[in-house]
């Protein structure tokens, strides 16, 4: 009797790969079954903050404040010019510091300000304060402005979340 196939050795030293096949084919349904809960699990609580600065005068790190901007029916269009979140950050006629970057020279000088701040900061950190309603896609590309201004790092503030109601 031939237990492999012919040959002078006689016998056949192939691996049975369907076991293998079998565990891949399980461990795929698995993850397919699994992403989309992952996907959906866990959401960010942003805050809702007002377009009014707060951050006393002297802070020793940068926040800029990304609201969103509604149109008259309320709906969400994109977001609203970029402020600074510094009572004492105003422009040279008196009115609160405004960025944008839909426009790219406004985009400079934005990343400009971001610059110059960077200098005098000892923490070069950058915090964000954006509205819950924007889409991250737009926090994003505050993320790589900031990157290019010279900043080390960026965040994003979240809100506390207050829908425990007293639960501990």
């Amino acid at each position: 009797m031939d237990a492999g196939g012919g040959g002078k050795s006689g016998v056949k030293a192939d691996i049975n790969v369907t076991p293998l096949v079998d565990i891949v084919l399980v461990l795929l349904i698995i993850f397919i079954v699994i992403t989309p809960a992952v996907n959906n699990a866990v959401r960010l609580p942003l805050s809702k903050h007002s377009l009014k600065p707060e951050t006393q005068a002297g802070a020793k790190y940068l926040t800029l404040i990304l609201p969103a901007h509604r149109d008259a029916k309320g709906v969400i269009d994109g977001p609203a010019p970029i402020m600074v979140d510094d009572k004492d950050a105003k422009d040279a006629k008196g009115n609160a510091l405004t960025f944008t970057y839909k426009d790219d020279a406004k985009k400079q000088q934005l990343i400009a300000y971001i610059k110059q701040s960077m200098m005098y900061l000892s923490d070069r950190r950058v915090f964000i304060k954006a509205d819950a309603d924007i889409p991250f896609k737009n926090v994003d590309e505050l993320f790589q402005i900031c990157r290019e201004g010279g900043a080390d790092e960026a965040s994003i503030v979240t809100s506390e979340d207050k829908s425990t109601g007293g639960a501990k």
